[in-house]
């Protein structure tokens, strides 16, 4: 799984690196939510979010925004 990164509608650019659960070296298992860290420089605190197993194939805005609302909720 590769890395990803996103711009939000408030210009921020956020790269989300996902955790990895199988052994190091074998293919993650289809249908397994997969766990993402984001982060931004504006903030001090990564956003943790965990999404479907085909993450990678998430529209950059759709993905963009449950960031947005993920780091929203944790300000709150």
């Amino acid at each position: 799984m590769a890395n990803r990164t996103v711009t939000d509608v408030d210009g921020r650019e956020w790269t989300c690196v996902p955790t990895l659960t199988a052994a190091p070296g074998t293919a993650e298992g289809m249908g397994k939510d997969v766990v993402l860290t984001c982060s931004t420089p504006s903030l001090s605190e990564p956003v943790t979010l965990t999404v479907g197993w085909q993450w990678e194939t998430i529209a950059p805005n759709g993905l963009a925004r449950m960031i947005a609302q993920a780091s929203a909720d944790l300000q709150s």
